[in-house]
Parts: C-alpha cells; sequence; structure tokens
C-alpha cells in the first residue's frame, strides 16, 4: 500500500512494507531505487554552448534561464 504524507521538502510516496502489531515499517525510496534502468536513446541534436551556459556552468533552455 502506498500514501502520500507531507514534510517540509513537500510530498512524498511512501510504501507500507510491513506491520507488526501496532508497529508500521515505511519506505519513502523512489519505487525504481536499486533497480537497474537501460534507455535507448537517439541524439535528435547537437549544439555550441552559449556564452552564458558557459559563464554559469549548467545549460538553459529555450528562450534562457530554466532554474
Amino acid at each position: 500500500m502506498q500514501f502520500q504524507a507531507q514534510s517540509e521538502g513537500g510530498v512524498h510516496v511512501v510504501t507500507v512494507v510491513g506491520v507488526e502489531g501496532d508497529q508500521v515499517r515505511l519506505d519513502g525510496n523512489h519505487p525504481l531505487a536499486g533497480v537497474t534502468l537501460n534507455f535507448n536513446v537517439e541524439i535528435a541534436e547537437v549544439r555550441e554552448a552559449s556564452s552564458e551556459e558557459l559563464e554559469h556552468g549548467h545549460v538553459h533552455g529555450p528562450g534562457g534561464h530554466q532554474h
């Protein structure tokens, strides 16, 4: 069984992994935590980094900053 738990960091999905008497054991990890994932990808486009991206050390989305 899963439910949503509210914390200072936001809403998280929590899974009940065991119930013993009046104690409940919970797992707050993502359901795919520890699972090996394989992806087949195709690179659609390669471009040079802008001077602003190089200065900031990260990519910017279409239209500029996306963070």
